[in-house]
């Protein structure tokens, strides 16, 4: 087995690792940004000796996030190597569309966001991450990351009600024949009408259409709710994963004079 560790000019670098057997790719894992390192392409039997590559490369790696059995095991193998603590920061679950079964009986329509939607979007995606993730808003960060119609790889699907936005469902452009769904948010004052179903569902119809050859959505597993929306419009939850962050331990100890 071979591993191959690439970093780019650019700073923060992105990280992408790939293993490799007899010639052929059997393992990959890859950090961008600021976020943890993605470990979903590899196997149970590579972690260690990935560990081992990446530990050389970028020590000061601030997490992992993946399939429960590989983030785990990662985890513990960057402990031992490191010696710093590990949390587990979010579980999710991951669903794949087996049937798109939209909803019926849901007032209003989908449309794509266009530019004059683009101060709702940001305003939606700040209260999203506020509810489910607890960031506060930047407002700079966020105004450069808001897609809108026909700039991929984003789209944002608005459900409309009398031509003003009551929900909204991300989408991306398929990528490997895989499209993922999120975020997806409805404003408190107009759940319970079915309007984040009926935009998940147009999403998921958009991302078809588009050439999708599986569509995909994380959910929190804890949120009841949601996860039997989705079922119902034919999601089907398809394995756990977990977010693990790494942190320095704090020395306590006394100081001597």
């Amino acid at each position: 087995m071979v591993l191959r560790g690439t970093l780019v000019d650019r700073n923060p670098a992105p990280l992408l690792v790939t293993v490799w057997d007899s010639g052929a790719a059997v393992g990959a894992a890859f950090q961008t940004l600021r976020s943890p390192l993605l470990c979903t392409g590899l196997t149970e039997a590579t972690v260690v000796d990935v560990v081992a590559k990446v530990v050389g490369i970028r020590p000061n790696m601030n997490g992992v996030r993946g399939p429960r059995g590989i983030a785990t095991k990662f985890a513990a193998a960057w402990r031992a190597a490191t010696g710093v603590l590990s949390t587990v920061n979010a579980e999710e679950r991951l669903h794949r569309l087996d049937r798109l079964d939209p909803p019926t009986g849901v007032a209003g329509e989908s449309r794509p966001a266009r530019d004059v939607d683009k101060d709702v979007v940001t305003d939606w995606l700040n209260r999203f991450r506020a509810e489910a993730l607890g960031v506060v808003a930047e407002p700079v960060v966020d105004a450069r990351n808001v897609r809108t119609a026909k700039e991929p790889p984003d789209e944002f699907l608005l459900w409309t009600l009398d031509s003003h936005p009551v929900s909204m469902a991300g989408v991306r452009l398929p990528t490997a024949g895989v499209s993922r769904l999120g975020p997806v948010y409805t404003p408190t004052d107009k759940r319970g009408h079915g309007y984040g179903s009926a935009a998940t569902a147009a999403a998921a119809a958009w991302a078809l259409e588009a050439g999708a050859h599986e569509v995909v959505l994380f959910t929190d597993p804890a949120n009841l709710a949601a996860n039997s929306v989705y079922q119902r419009i034919g999601f089907r939850p398809v394995s756990e994963f977990l977010r693990i962050d790494f942190s320095v331990p704090v020395d306590n100890s006394p100081t001597t004079q």
